[in-house]
């Protein structure tokens, strides 16, 4: 089973504009909502891919009920956030003919009795499972999900993280599956900070960074795929979206460099769309993505 967690969810709140004018009234064209979370976006791809994945965090006040109405559109996601008291926050997201401007909002207070229940929540995931940390967490819970993290790992959950650098540093002593690395969060030139985390234990390093390379290291090869993006519609869930492509491939039993494709045509359709990519179009730009292999091990 697929676990994504997100601790920090949001509503997503779309607004369309011809121009965004600072310091003026602006008119919109068009507003929408949606559930987001970078964890949640992993499983909506997922979902599109018809792989099953339950989704773990925290919501509350009189944004919960209304967010979980578009969880219920993915017949293939099960929600089990952990309820809480304080609101969960809405982000804003604004885009015009040129720019997207996101406000993120800080989140919610999660009381000590609310993370035991969150904490109560995962003694039904099991050795072989998935488990993905994603995004923002709170501060006032940063070392109580280090702790999960290690538990899980010791376990043989095969945990991946999508997460800041201070808490993939403080996770990497013990068998971490996959860290998800973007340009916050590596210390350093790529590769070399890649491979650091590889000798320290980790299975597989990715990278993915806007209008970048993306990257993928094991002990065995390193993989990249130039940026192929020409015209970009989308750039919410890119990397979440390439992420859970990885995870679509591993899981059928594809080799890094397939799964790495798979990675990357999630990612391109997610730009290419209006929403997280579906799986029609991952499948049609696929065979788009020119993956080289800059080092394999010769036995």
């Amino acid at each position: 089973m697929i676990y994504t967690c997100t601790t920090n969810p949001s509503l997503d709140y779309f607004i369309d504009l011809n121009e965004l004018v600072v310091n003026d009234d602006n008119r919109s064209n068009f507003e929408s909502y949606d559930a987001g979370g970078k964890g949640v976006n992993v499983s909506i791809v997922l979902n599109n891919f018809h792989i099953p994945s339950t989704c773990l965090g925290f919501l509350g006040g009189f944004v919960k009920d209304y967010y979980l109405t578009f969880i219920s559109k993915y017949p293939n996601i099960q929600p089990l956030f952990t309820s809480i008291s304080d609101n969960t926050r809405i982000n804003i997201k604004i885009k015009d003919l040129k720019y997207q401007t996101d406000i993120n909002t800080k989140g919610p207070h999660i009381t000590n009795e609310e993370f035991e229940k969150f904490h109560n929540r995962l003694n039904n995931i099991y050795t072989g499972d998935y488990f993905v940390l994603s995004g923002n967490i709170e501060e006032d819970i940063i070392d109580k999900m280090i702790d999960i993290v290690h538990e899980l790992a010791s376990n043989g959950v095969r945990v991946i993280l999508d997460c800041d650098r201070d808490i993939i540093e403080r996770c990497i002593d013990t068998d971490i599956f996959a860290v998800k690395l973007n340009d916050d969060n590596v210390d350093g030139d790529i590769l070399t900070y890649s491979n650091k985390l590889i000798e320290k234990g980790v299975k597989y390093v990715i990278y993915s960074a806007a209008n970048k390379p993306s990257y993928i290291v094991n002990e065995n090869e390193t993989l990249k795929c130039e940026n192929l993006v020409n015209s970009l519609i989308n750039v919410t869930g890119s990397s979440d979206s390439l992420l859970a492509g990885f995870i679509y491939g591993i899981i059928r039993g594809a080799d890094i460099y397939e799964s790495f494709k798979y990675a990357n045509a999630a990612s391109l359709a997610t730009n290419m769309s209006n929403d997280l990519g579906s799986k029609e179009k991952i499948e049609e730009v696929y065979n788009e993505i020119e993956v080289i292999k800059l080092w394999k091990k010769v036995y």
